[in-house]
């Protein structure tokens, strides 16, 4: 009985000592809990920086846009004044070039003509 005795003693020490977790047990857990805590919390800031940066993203994309679309019809308008140029520039200079052409083949003829006329006297001077 008393063998029986010591035994169950021992038992419920052993139980007793085993259910309490050992001072680095504790500081484990601690340590586990902090670490998943500080993990929580980066994951939480991460997130809201990330969320802050697509945000900021998308407004910074929706003023570009507003920007744009209030910047076309001068962009536009510019460009067809530009264009409008061009084309006048391009007018009067093929009209000059034209001009030009017209007057030399003008002068081309009288020129033709005069020493067509000058052949014919020197031909009718010839035959007479």
């Amino acid at each position: 009985m008393r063998f029986m005795t010591s035994i169950l003693t021992l038992a419920l020490g052993l139980a007793f000592v085993g259910c309490d977790d050992s001072i680095y047990d504790e500081q484990a857990e601690q340590v586990r809990d902090s670490a998943q805590q500080q993990a929580a919390d980066i994951r939480d800031s991460a997130d809201a920086v990330a969320e802050n940066t697509r945000e900021s993203a998308e407004q910074m994309a929706d003023n570009l846009e507003q920007r744009y679309e209030s910047a076309k019809p001068a962009v536009e308008d510019a460009a067809e004044e530009k264009a409008d140029a061009i084309e006048a520039w391009g007018e009067e200079k093929a009209d000059a070039v034209e001009t030009a052409g017209e007057n030399k083949a003008d002068q081309v003829e009288v020129e033709g003509e005069e020493t067509a006329d000058a052949l014919e006297e020197i031909d009718d001077e010839s035959v007479e």
